[in-house]
């Protein structure tokens, strides 16, 4: 997994254990050492990135190949979504007591899972593990001499991610289900900013701000 991703994702995924697992007490899990495909399932999972010493709370919400991070960093709340059948993304934020979608350029709309997903694409099975209630395998790579881990469920939920030793992503609670499409969509009504236009659009935005002010 890419540091860039994760650097993305605090400015600005994760269901459990194998559901076609046999049953009975004492039947093995289902083993692969395939990495597991992590843009197919349904779910809403709660987790933290850290990075430099700050762990950021996020939400992150999954229909397949549509998702949605909610992220709470100290300089605030915003949110992701990202469609990667439309190859659409935006960052919606609220600045100047409005809300304001920023359509992210084309080489950085990535699905950080699907990111994921390429890197550790080399990783090798190394164990099993457990992480908030759910167990998954171990998956270790390495990249520029530095090891990276990731626990990850049978049906693609990265549970915990490490670079060089140390817990860069940690997922705290899972939910596995349908999530409402308006989720994975703009609010009504909400103004969409192009970042390869982005002086025109901060001018219009400003002027909207003294509008409502009575300026």
């Amino acid at each position: 997994m890419r540091a860039a991703i994760l650097a993305l994702v605090s400015v600005c995924a994760l269901a459990a254990c194998n559901p076609s697992a046999p049953s009975g007490e004492n039947a093995a899990p289902s083993v692969s050492d395939v990495f597991p495909n992590l843009t197919s399932a349904s779910y809403r999972a709660e987790a933290t990135i850290t990075r430099e010493g700050q762990t950021i709370p996020v939400v992150m919400i999954r229909d397949g190949q549509k998702l949605r991070m909610e992220i709470n960093a100290p300089q605030g709340q915003s949110t992701m979504i990202t469609n990667a059948e439309t190859g659409e993304s935006f960052i919606i934020a609220t600045a100047m007591g409005q809300t304001h979608a920023m359509r992210l350029q084309q080489q950085d709309n990535e699905d950080p899972a699907a990111d994921w997903q390429g890197d550790m694409g080399a990783a090798t099975r190394t164990g099993s593990c457990s992480v908030a209630g759910e167990n998954g395998a171990e998956w270790t790579r390495e990249e520029n001499g530095a090891p990276q881990t990731a626990c990850v469920t049978s049906d693609g939920i990265i549970l915990r991610a490490t670079e060089g030793g140390q817990t860069v992503w940690e997922t705290t609670s899972v939910q596995r289900g349908p999530q409402a499409a308006e989720l994975f969509t703009l609010p009504p009504g909400v103004q969409v900013i192009d970042l390869n236009n982005m002086g025109a659009a901060m001018e219009d935005m400003m002027a909207r701000a003294r509008a409502q002010a009575g300026q």
